[in-house]
């Protein structure tokens, strides 16, 4: 890891779970154990000013934790309904952690308040991009239902 940490802090979430948030210069992160490159903090967040960015992720880092139970509740109809193969499962997973990136990214709106504010000056098309992409294919696994 050759990037420099540009934000470190202990978080303890509404369910009692207490967290290191860890966050690279070279758009990793670290939650806990684990470690991950931030591909949705990227795609959100590139070309925003350095300290915008970092609250952002930090947020976006913490929301994951908060929401972690919410994000539960979507593995749910198809528990219910049963999962007919790995492919289903792997492609629900995937819907489950795409559904979990826009929950954490509600947490950032939710708690950072100056959030739209920083996008309507500073607005890349990567971030639509991400939205379009994250949004349908959290919704495609219904689809198989």
């Amino acid at each position: 890891m050759s990037g420099e940490i540009i934000e470190r802090r202990t978080v303890k979430s509404w369910h009692g779970l207490e967290f290191k948030i860890v966050i690279w210069s070279n758009w990793w992160a670290k939650i806990g154990f684990m470690r991950h490159p931030q591909l949705a903090n990227f795609l959100m967040r590139y070309g925003l000013p350095e300290k915008e960015r970092v609250k952002m992720e930090a947020l976006h880092e913490f929301g994951h934790v908060q929401t972690f139970p919410i994000v539960l509740i979507y593995y749910l109809p198809f528990l219910f309904l049963g999962i007919p193969g790995w492919v289903e499962f792997i492609i629900i997973t995937a819907g489950m952690l795409l559904f979990w990136e826009i929950l954490a990214e509600g947490y950032v709106v939710i708690k950072y308040s100056r959030y739209f504010e920083i996008y309507r000056k500073k607005f890349h098309p990567l971030y639509f991009i991400f939205w379009i992409i994250t949004i349908g294919a959290s919704a495609y696994p219904f689809a198989l239902i």
